[in-house]
């Protein structure tokens, strides 16, 4: 390479500039480079030097010329993965040679984070140490990509992998849309969070996506990937379609203990995973348990919403969840832990077996509720509960104790007979549970749902409920 070029005139040739001027400089590449995008990739020790440097101007020149450096084409993305978590198989994604890993500031205006979901089981390191990867495209300015529905604009970045198609879930905060990965065909939830819905909220948000980088479980929502542009985040989730917890069981044409046996295994088998993380959800409801269909005709549930999950690394005070399955300790605000799932999956179990939950106010009365709740007096009125175990009753009554420390944990509802098919009676009677939670609960067509992994409601010929069971069967266990 030449180190000094001369104009006809001898003036010396510096830089680039000198020899361009104010001209625009575009840089052309052939095929044999993979990724030149991040030629212009800058670490921090390049951003400081090259805000430090000043060109000086030519002897002869009789003006100061400014640098112009090509606009920069940012696009990080993780390596490529063959594998898959939870039914959904992981996409591909290429993997740049360029050694640098820039990571800017997470809040950076303009910048595009993208992270892939680890394909392996959840780590014991802390959320801070989770990487997010930063890029930024010309392409995803205004004016390219689509126009959703909703007028916003789908960066460019999002719409060359995926096509977006039809809203299936509308809220206050977010839209999510189905969407298929081009390379790969396979059907996903795109959910698009709108910043301007969320200002003084987005520390929350932050807190969401970062628990679901950490999560991978066949009982959980799997997060896919994420973007982040200025004004939206982009959230790629499995597409889980079989409906809510509530959906299931009132369109099945048969359901007994079992089956709310299954139900509760796969339940407290995504709870044993978040505790073992230290991670309370603390919004566990039917709504947000949606039913995943294998294609062995078997269905499992999948836990999803983390908008409300956190770390427990000391007692929580803040009071959030939904009243009917809100703990005591939360209302009594004395301090919280992860046993605050255990309620809402014991009073779940409860509506399981009867359609109706076990603590009840009148009306819109919610300090009634709240009242029976402290007290957590349970009952088991006739007829409803004529027909159902001992043993069922037993297990529920330890997971609704307002005794933190003798109520059980997620490892023990595993453990108890109930759950693990030993204590399970024989005869398999129908439970008669459909009418009544149709009566308790609003179990129509959802289309506002915004739940992460956003279920989408079908009303097939009722057939018979086939709850998988099994801790990880051959299938989750290629895709863990």
């Amino acid at each position: 390479m030449m180190e000094k070029t001369v104009r006809w005139t001898v003036r010396g040739v510096m830089c680039l500039q000198d020899f361009f001027g104010d001209d625009d400089i575009f840089i052309a590449c052939g095929p044999e480079k993979f990724r030149y995008q991040d030629d212009f990739l800058l670490d921090e020790s390049e951003c400081r030097v090259v805000k430090s440097t000043s060109y000086t101007k030519i002897a002869s020149s009789s003006r100061r010329s400014t640098t112009k450096s090509p606009g920069p084409s940012r696009r990080s993305k993780s390596p490529a993965s063959t594998s898959s978590v939870n039914g959904t198989p992981g996409s591909q994604l290429s993997t740049p040679r360029s050694g640098k890993s820039p990571s800017p500031s997470p809040t950076s205006p303009g910048s595009l984070r993208k992270q892939r979901s680890s394909q392996h089981g959840g780590s014991s390191t802390s959320l801070a140490s989770t990487k997010v990867c930063s890029s930024m495209d010309e392409n995803d300015g205004p004016g390219e990509g689509e126009v959703s529905e909703e007028g916003f604009q789908i960066p460019a970045t999002i719409t060359e992998r995926y096509k977006v198609g039809r809203t299936i879930g509308d809220g206050n905060f977010a839209v999510v849309k189905e969407c298929v990965e081009r390379s790969t065909a396979r059907e996903y939830a795109l959910k698009i969070i709108k910043k301007s819905k969320c200002r003084g909220k987005e520390h929350m948000i932050q807190n969401e996506v970062s628990i679901l980088r950490r999560v991978k479980h066949p009982n959980i929502v799997l997060l896919i990937e994420e973007m982040d542009v200025p004004t939206e985040l982009y959230l790629v989730m499995e597409l889980v379609k079989g409906g809510d917890l509530f959906d299931a069981i009132t369109s099945t044409n048969k359901y007994t203990e079992r089956d709310a046996s299954g139900m509760l295994y796969n339940l407290a088998s995504a709870i044993k995973y978040l505790h073992s993380l230290n991670i309370v959800h603390r919004d566990i409801k039917p709504e947000n348990l949606l039913v995943y269909e294998h294609q062995d005709g078997s269905k499992s549930l999948k836990l999803g919403d983390f908008g409300l999950a956190t770390i427990v690394d000391g007692p929580l005070y803040t009071v959030c969840g939904t009243p009917t399955y809100v703990a005591p300790e939360i209302i009594a605000e004395t301090g919280y832990g992860l046993k605050v799932d255990i309620w809402a999956a014991g009073v779940i179990t409860y509506i399981l077996l009867c359609g109706f939950p076990p603590f009840r106010g009148s009306g819109d009365d919610q300090e009634v509720l709240f009242d029976q709740i402290l007290m957590g007096q349970v009952d088991f009125p006739s007829p409803y509960w004529d027909n159902v175990s001992d043993s069922a009753k037993e297990l529920i009554t330890m997971m609704l104790l307002v005794d933190v420390d003798q109520r059980f944990s997620a490892v023990q509802v595993l453990e108890h007979p109930w759950v693990n098919d030993d204590g399970l009676p024989e005869n398999e009677h129908q439970l008669s549970v459909a009418g009544k939670i149709k009566k308790h609960f609003n179990t129509g067509p959802k289309p506002n749902s915004t739940a992460a992994g956003v279920s989408v409601i079908a009303a097939p010929a009722r057939p018979p409920l086939l709850i998988r069971r099994g801790r990880f069967s051959d299938e989750d266990a290629t895709r863990m």
